[in-house]
């Protein structure tokens, strides 16, 4: 009698834990069917998903250039390639953001932060474009010297903008007295990765920029250590912010 007491016991508790468990993902799953516009956020966040990926491979294939050389294997080649996909996803993620920003109703403040950002993408793709061209007044194969550089500095900037604008105007849903992870504060959670991220980004290119064109006029050159491990540590927090955006808005449940 005691035994099968037990045994209901155990039943009632597996049985209970598993209504919390329900409960919790019922919980998230309709907290996240409340953000506007949701499959348009969705879409949004796998564009960064997919630019951020694509600028991790960049910089990892940039350092395998810089090594080899002259004999530069297939992954090295493949430089510009993995360049050309991320800065087009960062142009057409941002073109997206701002729509999805003024479709929303969000703060003139939030608007000019992604325009900032979506500057800084057109200024990312004229250096492989320029690079394409190969004109030597345009910085021959290497393309514009400075385009990165200002690029992510406006990268930079709207990501500050952004954090300031969650700072002053509470984001709808968000909650101070809860924690980063609170679903509601997701967004702010995923605004301060990518704005840690591009600080690590900034580094990287002020201090391998080719100043005026010349590479000896760099502070580092591209394969020092510094500059490798901050380009590193900048694509991967993208892709992190990226990610945070994407359980926010529940876009890694494939079953829309």
């Amino acid at each position: 009698m005691a035994a099968r007491q037990a045994a209901t016991n155990k039943d009632l508790e597996s049985s209970s834990e598993d209504e919390i468990s329900c409960a919790d993902e019922w919980t998230f799953k309709a907290a996240a069917k409340g953000v506007p516009y949701r499959l348009q956020q969705v879409l949004i966040s796998w564009v960064f998903i997919v630019a951020s990926v694509a600028l991790l491979l960049d910089f990892l294939s940039l350092q395998a250039l810089v090594r080899e050389g002259d004999n530069p294997d297939f992954f090295a080649e493949l430089c510009n390639w993995f360049g050309v996909l991320s800065c087009i996803s960062w142009f057409l993620g941002f073109a997206l953001l701002i729509h999805w920003l003024r479709s929303v109703g969000a703060t003139s403040m939030g608007v000019l932060g992604a325009s900032c950002k979506l500057v800084a993408a057109i200024l990312f793709n004229l250096q492989p474009m320029t690079g394409t061209m190969n004109d030597p007044l345009l910085g021959g194969g290497a393309g514009l010297w400075w385009s990165n550089t200002a690029g992510i500095t406006f990268f930079h900037v709207g990501n500050i903008i952004s954090c300031l604008d969650f700072y002053l105007h509470t984001a709808p849903g968000a909650d101070t007295r809860k924690g980063w992870l609170y679903h509601g504060n997701l967004p702010i959670t995923g605004m301060w990765v990518y704005q840690l991220a591009t600080w690590f980004l900034v580094a990287s290119n002020y201090m391998a920029c080719g100043w005026g064109g010349d590479v000896q006029k760099a502070l580092m050159p591209t394969a020092a250590a510094p500059v490798f491990i901050c380009q590193v540590l900048g694509a991967s927090l993208l892709l992190l912010g990226s990610v945070v955006y994407a359980v926010w808005c529940d876009g890694l449940n494939l079953q829309h």
